[in-house]
């Protein structure tokens, strides 16, 4: 639907948002059963089953960041590159997954995608009718803190802007609307704000998980490590450490 308007590492999400006339190659579900705890619970399971991980909050959590990921980088390059929301409602969209029941494609099943009278960068509908009835759900079938899923979403939603600045291909005041947006505690119309410090900066010195400098990490970590199967992520605030000196030998 917005194929044309992702670019480079971005090109990877340029077949997330659907019409209802694409005609998705798997079986698409009403989006309203990720927030119908009978039906979210077997994605969940059968994804941890697929990565070999078991603990609840863990699975959710790294089941999440494909949600968040995939639904709000589409929409981040959809919005700005058209400079149109997209009306989101999840009664009105149905969900494609993968292999391993994480959300691939998001279908608009009736009705215009585009809501005529609000900007590229406001998220409200994205934010308030697509990702908040999801968190819900999240963090009261695994009883993780919403500010993990939160902050799950944010990370990707920051590092997708970051792309779009580096192409320059969207006009930079739309860009810029959505930075000060993250610069905000509330939204304009004043509702939440999940994009809001997201992450925060790291003293001089400090490196990620991967022993590379780095100046910021994410705020929050995303608790994946509970189960064994999963280390840290690079970018974790717990895995920031400062490199050790060199030690005078002979």
């Amino acid at each position: 639907m917005f194929t044309d308007h992702f670019h480079d590492d971005l090109a990877l999400f340029s077949d997330v948002l659907l019409g209802a006339d694409a005609g998705p190659s798997k079986t698409a579900i009403p989006a309203r059963a990720l927030t119908d705890p009978a039906r979210l619970e077997p994605l969940l399971v059968q994804f941890g089953e697929q990565h070999e991980c078991t603990e609840p909050r863990a699975r959710a959590s790294q089941w999440s960041k494909y949600f968040f990921a995939r639904l709000g980088i589409a929409t981040l390059v959809a919005q700005l590159a058209t400079d149109q929301a997209l009306a989101f409602n999840l009664d009105n969209l149905h969900i494609v997954c993968d292999d391993d029941n994480t959300t691939s494609q998001f279908v608009f099943v009736q009705g215009a995608a585009l809501h005529p009278e609000r900007p590229g960068h406001d998220f409200s509908a994205l934010v308030d009718n697509a990702f908040a009835p999801v968190v819900a759900t999240l963090a009261q079938q695994c009883r993780l803190s919403t500010r993990v899923f939160w902050s799950n979403a944010g990370v990707y939603f920051d590092w997708a802007l970051g792309e779009l600045e580096r192409q320059q291909r969207i006009p930079p005041e739309r860009l810029a609307a959505v930075r000060a947006l993250m610069a905000c505690r509330q939204r304009p119309d004043g509702g939440f704000n999940p994009f809001h410090r997201i992450h925060k900066r790291c003293p001089p010195g400090t490196l990620d998980g991967n022993r590379e400098p780095v100046e910021q990490c994410r705020r929050l970590c995303c608790m994946r490590d509970l189960d064994s199967r999963w280390d840290l992520c690079s970018n974790c605030p717990r895995a920031m450490h400062r490199a050790e000196p060199d030690r005078a030998t002979g």
